[in-house]
């Protein structure tokens, strides 16, 4: 009964439709449904369309000024900021997003307008590390995102108060992924934050715009210091100077 099994093949058609089959079933595959706490941000939010799109300028600003291959967006949320980059000139963007709904928003439009931009699900607060035999085997993701430009818009203050991380450590961690970028600087004044702070002690002394400076002036010039909205939200770019060897 062994013997016959394993000499038993089936013809090439049969594995072809075989495989037919699972794209389909696969294609047809939809996310659960309910919305996420994320989904909507993009239009439901704390800022004006006028300041979303002067954020949009700014982006396509520093894309077409450094034309970088790979972009890496943390908090890609739908797409918008990635998209805005890629119209401006970049190669390719990698989103970073911990909302499926957000997501899913995202890979629809990447999907339905044929992008180079690829979201994926990814919990900043614990990035994956090296793994396998003397952690060897599979790089982590401070190993493997390395981009040439980086956006980090309306992301920071997720990490730094909702997570407890400390702000300098942060904007470190940010900068070791690309060499240029634009990080935004929410202050506690805004909806957001107060949204954040709401149930919980303020413990957050260092979250301030000059610990924000000075962390960046630290590693990098700052090339563009822009307030974008009311509540004093600031997209600051930055361009990494050269480590001392």
């Amino acid at each position: 009964m062994t013997k016959a099994m394993s000499s038993a093949q089936l013809p090439k058609s049969s594995l072809v439709n075989m495989l037919k089959g699972l794209r389909s079933w696969l294609d047809g595959l939809q996310p659960p449904g309910g919305a996420t706490v994320w989904q909507g941000y993009a239009t439901d939010n704390s800022y004006a369309r006028s300041e979303a799109d002067h954020k949009k300028q700014l982006v396509a600003e520093m894309i077409a000024d450094i034309k970088p291959d790979l972009v890496l967006d943390l908090g890609c949320n739908s797409g918008d900021y990635s998209i805005a980059a890629l119209e401006a000139g970049a190669g390719q963007v990698i989103g970073f997003d911990v909302d499926f709904g957000a997501l899913e928003a995202a890979f629809a439009r990447s999907r339905a307008q044929k992008l180079n931009f690829l979201p994926l699900h990814f919990d900043a607060s614990n990035p994956s590390p090296d793994q396998g035999w003397a952690q060897g085997e599979r790089a982590g993701f401070a190993a493997r995102a390395k981009g040439d430009a980086l956006l980090a818009l309306a992301f920071v203050h997720h990490l730094a108060i909702a997570r407890n991380i400390p702000l300098p450590r942060l904007l470190n961690w940010l900068m070791d992924r690309a060499p240029e970028g634009i990080i935004e600087f929410v202050p506690k004044e805004d909806a957001m934050v107060q949204r954040l702070l709401a149930l919980r002690e303020d413990i957050f002394a260092d979250y301030s715009i000059e610990t924000f400076l000075t962390t960046i002036q630290g590693r990098a010039d700052i090339v563009s210091n822009v307030e974008v909205s009311e509540s004093g939200r600031r997209l600051v770019r930055y361009s990494r100077r050269p480590e001392p060897r």
